[in-house]
């Protein structure tokens, strides 16, 4: 089975690139916000469109924005998400290939959503309530969504990977970001 729910602090300077990026997104009517990594100022500033894929997570339901993250040297889409700065928890049936949550210091201070609150976790989510996974190559700009898990997956160069949570078709013909590839990439 396909698994396609793997699921600025206030106050602190926005690189210039950053800035360009949440011009952009807010034009297109979200908004964008780096991910807190104790490596980089700038946490975006390690990838290029030729080295690293950049991570963007929408955290709309719960009043957030999207918050991206990057990697230098991704070897999964997994991987690509944690390097990225976000935490996860799976779901207790299984594992944490299946994600279920997905945290980020960025936002809330890092609490994971859905919250156990709202979701267990025990089970497989829904269709109409998990984290879909979504693919957009470099120099694509609409989003796929991904035919592979995040385990599965292998981030190429410039290639930006998406987590939406909601209600999304297993086709992938509804649910898709309301962002942009090109708005994660926007410097």
């Amino acid at each position: 089975m396909k698994n396609a729910t793997e699921r600025t602090a206030a106050g602190r300077a926005v690189p210039r690139a950053l800035a360009a990026a949440t011009l952009a997104l807010a034009a297109a009517g979200a908004a964008v916000t780096g991910a807190a990594t104790p490596a980089a100022a700038d946490p975006l500033s390690s990838c290029t469109p030729t080295k690293g894929a950049i991570v963007a997570v929408g955290f709309g339901p719960w009043g957030g924005s999207v918050v991206r993250g990057c990697d230098a040297n991704p070897t999964t889409g997994y991987n690509l998400l944690h390097n990225g700065g976000f935490t996860t928890a799976g779901t207790q049936h299984d594992g944490p290939a299946f994600i279920c949550r997905i945290g980020n210091s960025a936002f809330n201070s890092g609490t994971q959503y859905p919250t156990p609150a709202q979701d267990a976790c025990v089970l497989t989510p829904p269709a109409s309530a998990y984290w879909s996974y979504w693919i957009a190559p470099a120099g694509q700009s609409t989003w796929t969504y991904s035919p592979l898990g995040a385990m599965s997956d292998k981030p190429k160069a410039g290639e930006v990977e998406a987590w939406v949570y909601g209600s999304t078709s297993i086709d992938g013909t509804t649910g898709k970001p309301k962002f942009t590839p090109d708005s994660v990439r926007a410097h």
